[in-house]
């Protein structure tokens, strides 16, 4: 049997293929486990959650026949929900990617699921500001005292007052957001900051999808 030159290139060419595929799959399954060592929202978190959910249902169960602590309680409860729904939302998101995609449309899906936590960031800040400082005062008084704060004299105003604030505080810093965001981006602590909301998983997502990018268009 004769080998020609084109056999032993063509050979050549396949273990070389699969080699790199070899390699491909091997950082993809590395970077699955790293993704599922470093959740977003972790088992502390998820403790704390459950936790504070826990307590807050405690409390509307022994505070339901004193509607004004019990709406209180459940605005609390209703903002926890949400914020740890959402969490763990895109933490799955993040999780259930197909590594099989195009590179380019990975990084665009990452960085879709990026943006989505800095906005979820943004607006659990943006209302949690609202939610746990007169709302959260009056649940936790409540619950070691047993003493109604919303009985007591001049606080409806008190908290009417932080309330208006608090909602005027919103659009303020949605309005600075978008007047100074492009510039104040540009800055590397702005950015260090920004990706730090985003979580550990996401940045390494990143670094991981840039690295195979650059792999799959390395030169055979």
């Amino acid at each position: 049997m004769n080998v020609t030159l084109e056999d032993l290139r063509d050979e050549w060419q396949r273990k070389l293929g699969t080699t790199s595929e070899m390699i491909r799959d091997d950082w993809m399954e590395r970077h699955r486990e790293r993704i599922r060592k470093s959740p977003a929202f972790g088992a502390f978190e998820m403790i704390v959650w459950i936790a504070t959910l826990a307590m807050l249902g405690h409390f509307l169960a022994t505070h339901a026949e004193q509607p004004a602590l019990f709406a209180t309680a459940f605005v609390l409860d209703a903002w926890v929900i949400a914020m740890g729904a959402i969490a763990l939302r895109q933490q799955q998101a993040l999780r259930a990617l197909d590594y099989g995609l195009p590179v380019i449309e990975l990084q665009a899906k990452v960085e879709a699921i990026r943006i989505s936590r800095i906005r979820t960031f943004n607006w659990g800040f943006l209302t949690g500001q609202v939610v746990w400082w007169i709302p959260f005062a009056v649940v936790v008084f409540a619950a070691l005292t047993g003493v109604d704060l919303w009985q007591s004299p001049g606080f409806v105003v008190f908290a009417a007052w932080n309330l208006a604030f608090g909602l005027a505080f919103i659009p303020l810093s949605i309005w600075v957001a978008r007047s100074f965001g492009p510039r104040l981006s540009k800055l590397k602590a702005v950015r260090y900051f920004v990706d730090s909301i985003a979580g550990r998983d996401i940045a390494q997502a990143r670094v991981f999808l840039e690295k195979l990018r650059r792999f799959d268009s390395a030169p055979a």
